[in-house]
């Protein structure tokens, strides 16, 4: 085929509406009975508020723990339609990696502390989410975490009691989604 300027236009309109489609097939399979995968580490208070936004919304997060990788093929194994977690940095690149091989990319990231949290949106798609969770400041993991339970429904973030600005690490928030 040969590339002309019409060609190459219709290619990047083409490409351009694949982008909000491949961003909103996590979502339609959540819809149609696919569960969420949330993974929090206990050791951060951002991940607990994460889990407690998340369990409060209805989805429990799991707890990284033991063998990371053994954690994440597992996690992975029951195919959920987006996985999202708080953990230290080591935790999400081995989930990450391990996410990846079963089909998954990193649509977007949350690097945050007490004070707030800036966000990173690899997938067009997700460019809303983050701005969500950077507008959120300091509940920002409850933002994140209430999203992240339900998708599809009304994120308002409840401050948690525990742990409350008790974070002297950086947190890194997460989002996998299955490759389109």
């Amino acid at each position: 085929m040969k590339l002309t300027r019409r060609n190459l236009i219709a290619g990047g309109v083409a490409g351009a509406l694949a982008v909000p489609t491949v961003a909103a097939l996590a979502r339609w399979r959540w819809q149609h009975g696919s569960h969420t995968g949330l993974v929090h580490d206990t050791g951060l208070a951002a991940g607990n508020r994460f889990a407690a936004a998340g369990a409060a919304a209805g989805r429990p997060s799991m707890a990284v723990e033991g063998d990371v990788i053994r954690f994440a093929r597992a996690l992975v194994d029951t195919r959920p339609a987006l996985i999202a977690g708080i953990t230290r940095h080591a935790d999400a690149l081995l989930i990450g990696e391990v996410a990846a091989e079963a089909g998954y990319m990193l649509a977007a990231e949350l690097t945050g502390d007490a004070q707030g949290c800036a966000g990173n949106s690899c997938d067009a798609g997700f460019i809303a989410l983050t701005r969500m969770a950077v507008g959120a400041g300091p509940l920002w993991a409850e933002a994140f975490g209430a999203w992240a339970a339900n998708p599809a429904g009304d994120i308002v973030p409840q401050e948690q009691d525990s742990g409350w600005f008790a974070d002297t690490h950086m947190a890194l928030g997460w989002l996998l989604v299955p490759r389109g």
